[in-house]
Order: C-alpha cells, then structure tokens, then sequence
C-alpha cells in the first residue's frame, strides 16, 4: 500500500519536478507587481503614455474604468470608474495618435441611425474628458467580419467602423458600410461612408459614397489615410483578377484607378500602409487555390492554400512604383510536416500548387533600416467530435517570418513550429509579435513537453487554458537564426498560477519593455513585467 501511495504522489508531483529542471531564459527579466483590485470587463486596453506609465482603458456595459500604472514596477497608482455612456453604447475602437488617446464609440438612435462619437482619455489624469459626437450615419450600417473570436472576455462580433490613422499621426479614417437594400451580389453597389479627422477629432471632410462596381464584382480588402487627408481603399476585382484604388477626397469625390500587376492568384487580405514618402505599400498573401477539407463527421470547410507574398507600392494617384512576389520555397513548405503531408505537397508542386495551409497575415512592420518584417501564422476553425458532443475548434499553427531587405531581397525566411487549440476562440492561444532592436521576437503559450523539443521536430498539441510555459522564438535580425526561449511555467510565476490569460493583452509601453495583465486569483490582478534584457 504504502508503494502504491508514492507511485501516486510521484506520479503528482512529477509534472513540477521536471518544470524545476526546465531552464528558463537570460533573454528576458520578469517582475511581478503588487496586487491590487481586480476590474472584471470584456473590453480591456493598454497604452504607454512615453512619460514612463501605464493607462488602461477598460469597458463593461455602461461602466468605463481607467487606471494608471508605473512602467517601472506595474504599481497601480489611480483609477477612475464612468458611468455616464449613454444607453445603447457599443465600443468600436480605442486609437492613440502621438499622445492622444481616443475612445471611439456608437449609439443607436431611432430610425436606424448611430450617432459616432468620442471621448479624449487625458492620458496625464487618466481621466474621461467630455464626450463629442463626431457624425451620424444616414442609414442602418453593418458590422465588419470578425478575422477571429476572441473568446468570452473580447469582442465576439465585428464592430461598425474601421479606424486607422496616417503615417505621421496627423489624420485619422473611420469608415463604415450600409446594410444594403438590393439584396443581390450582383446587383448591389455597396454605400460606404469615409470620414476624415485631424489628431485632435476636428472633423477635415465626411460623407457616404457609391462604389463603382458590384458586390459580386468586387472585394474590399484594405483601408489606408494619407497625410492631405485623402481616404484610400484597395479592391480586388473578382473578374478580371485586377486590383483597383479609389481614391475619396473632399467633398466625397471618388476616383478609381485599376492596378495592372500580372497573374491571376488569389488574395484574402492586405495590410495597406503610407510610408514616409506618401507612397502606398501594399502587403498581402496569395493563393492559386482553395482547397474544401472534409472531416469524418462530414463537416467542410475552406482551406487557403497559400504560395507565398505579394508586396506591391504605389504613387498616391495609383502609378505601380514596385511589384515583387515572394514565393514560399518548399523546405519552408514542408518542413514539420508528416512523410504523408510532404508526399502530398509534392504532387501538388507538379501541378504548381503547393502552399501553406491557412497561413494568416499577422504583422507587417517597416523598419527602420528600410526592411520589411512579415509574420503569418496558421489559424483554422473545425467542428469535431469531442467525447459526447460536436464542439468548434479553434487551431493555431505554425508560424512564417520574413525579412524583405531595403533592396527588395529576402534577407531570411523562417518557419517556427507551434500547434495549439482551444474552444473559446483565440484565448490564450495565437502570437505576440515584438519587434526589438537586434532581433524580432514571437510569444506564445507552449506545452510543457515541447520545452526540450529536438530541433526539426513537430510540436506536441498545447490546450487552451492547460498551463503550459510562456515562450518566445528569437529570431536574429540580421541572420535569422532561430532560438527558443522559455519565459515562465503559467502554473507557478513566484508560486502562483495565472489565471485567464488572454495573449492580445501583452502590450508595449516601452521599447523592450512589455506587460501582460493577469487574474491572480482572490479578486486580484497583477501586472507580469517583461523586459528584454540588454546583453
């Protein structure tokens, strides 16, 4: 008996035996701040305010808390609770441009109408200042597609509008679409609303225009403002496999212009960015295929079969300045997949076909050194059969990185490995990407049985909400060499266990420095300081 009892505490206890030998990483210093009060809201934000603090912005219903923190050591240092959102209040975006941070909200009137307005945060005071409506919509409007579900504490449904500000700070776009009232595709031409602010919400110029072509014949793919404060967007002409830019100045007069790039792939999304020169940088993924998968329960579903990246620049007007492609070789392709999986992608590259399945755009950042960092990962959703029920399952994969030197030369390419999944949408898993000054940085939630993973291996599956080491690929910026990095074990950070960790809550208030707010229970939060260290 008494054998059969240490067997079973050795059997307990071994998990945190072997998390005891696992070494964690020099890369990083972790500091835990004090506890304080924890604040329960499905919407929760974080910003730095470059004077060394903290402000987090987060919404309930009708309840809007701010609190301030030090970069320091994560001390909270004030918070102030709001009630005073009107009814029907729906958050739809929190954008901070240069120092100032704006809650960027609807309300629902009669008639189908919203009015759209703002609220300044004083990021000093971590405070609300008196709200501003900024326009009213002239009909019903719809919400955008979700890219992903969150999970119980985020957004679950897309918001209305679009936000995004220009290059140097100076001009924000927000957009919207009509619900239409012709009901087909191919009839439709979709209404879309363009409304153009400077950084301190004056409103510049604002009204709905017609598209030029029909839903069926055309795709939205991305939005951009310029620093004259011209709204741009980028459509893909399903027909002629053209892109096109429109163009909407004041007052409203749009102007469209097709792009003749070559080629006849396909293409889901795109990043569209003003670089300092006032050009358009167009980042996207292409495909030559869609494959339809079918699981044993019978359940089909879409599976993009992704070839590589298309990277295009144009003049404000729509002149091409640069087209290059960049396609996925096949020791990315296959690297980490079964013999079977390898097999298969060969007899696909003969019909020139082979891809990476569901690989998602993630990140484009523009160096300072002229080059381009790209990160996708794979992200996927399936019914299965799951002990007595059919459940949704939310996959997250491998990851892709790629650095485009100045000269338009892939510097590197890397595949990182990674399998994860979970029920509640994106939730602990998914990547934090960390662009640091020598090297660029993907965290993650690992199982505990890939911490010595052999090189070349594939990753064993890590579950949503199953502990699991917080983990960081490291990835040289000027050679691409990979390293792996252990930050700490999720079940014991100086002896207590994080609870409701939600991976698009790692936010940078410095440069190097990072923070994750997390539920350490008894009703408290802490906040996890993450600083890269200097070597």
């Amino acid at each position: 008996m008494k054998i059969r009892s240490l067997i079973i505490l050795a059997t307990l206890f071994l998990p945190q035996i072997m998390t005891g030998q696992v070494k964690l990483s020099t890369d990083f210093k972790i500091k835990v701040s004090e506890p304080y009060k924890v604040v329960d809201a499905r919407n929760k934000e974080y910003f730095g305010d470059g004077a060394g603090h903290i402000v987090s912005v987060k919404k309930d219903d009708e309840t809007v808390i701010i609190q301030k923190f030090n970069v320091s050591d994560g001390k909270e240092i004030s918070r102030k609770e709001y009630k005073d959102l009107p009814d029907k209040t729906e958050l739809q975006d929190i954008v901070q441009v240069g120092t100032k941070l704006y809650f960027i909200y609807t309300v629902a009137k009669k008639g189908d109408l919203f009015d759209v307005c703002s609220r300044e945060v004083d990021m000093t005071k971590a405070s609300f200042d008196a709200p501003k409506t900024l326009f009213t919509t002239k009909g019903d409007i719809s919400r955008t597609a979700p890219t992903e579900i969150i999970g119980f504490w985020g957004m679950q449904k897309g918001p209305f509008l679009t936000v995004v500000h220009s290059f140097d700070d100076s001009k924000i776009l927000m957009n919207y679409r009509r619900i239409p009232l012709v009901k087909k595709d191919s009839k439709n031409k979709d209404i879309l609303g363009f409304y153009v602010f400077d950084n301190s919400m004056n409103k510049i110029w604002g009204d709905e225009v017609t598209m030029p072509h029909t839903e069926k014949e055309m795709n939205n793919l991305a939005y951009s403002v310029t620093k004259d404060g011209t709204a741009h967007m980028l459509a893909y002409l399903n027909e002629s496999k053209s892109f096109e830019l429109i163009n909407i100045t004041a007052p409203a007069t749009l102007t469209n212009k097709k792009i003749e790039l070559g080629g006849t792939v396909m293409f889901q999304k795109f990043d569209v960015k003003e670089d300092a020169g006032g050009n358009l940088v167009c980042t996207g993924y292409y495909a030559k295929g869609v494959d339809v998968k079918v699981n044993w329960t019978g359940n089909a579903a879409l599976s993009w079969n992704i070839d590589g990246i298309k990277i295009f620049r144009l003049d404000p007007a729509g002149a091409v300045l640069d087209n290059k492609d960049y396609e996925f070789p096949m020791s990315i392709i296959n690297q980490f997949e079964s013999k079977k999986t390898q097999e298969k992608n060969a007899k696909r590259e003969g019909e020139g076909k082979a891809g990476i399945p569901d690989l998602v755009l993630r990140d484009v950042v523009n160096n300072e050194d002229g080059s381009t960092t790209i990160t996708g990962e794979q992200y996927y959703v399936r019914n299965e059969f799951y002990i007595n029920s059919t459940k949704t399952v939310y996959y997250y994969g491998d990851i892709v990185m790629t650095r485009i030197a100045k000269d338009g030369k892939v510097q590197w390419m890397k595949k990182l490995p990674k399998n994860q999944a979970g029920f509640v949408g994106k939730g602990g898993n998914g990547i934090r990407y960390i662009n640091g000054k020598s090297a660029s940085y993907v965290l993650y939630v690992d199982n505990k049985k890939n911490a010595e993973m052999k090189e070349n291996s594939a990753p064993e599956k890590h579950m949503d909400g199953k502990g699991g080491f917080l983990t960081a690929y490291k990835v040289d910026n000027a050679t691409g060499d990979v390293s792996k990095h252990l930050l700490f074990d999720m079940d014991d950070l100086q002896g207590e266990e994080i609870f409701q960790f939600n991976t698009s809550r790692i936010f940078e208030p410095e440069p190097n420095i990072f923070f994750l707010e997390s539920y350490m229970k008894k009703k408290q939060d802490k906040m996890i300081r993450i600083e890269l260290a200097t070597k």
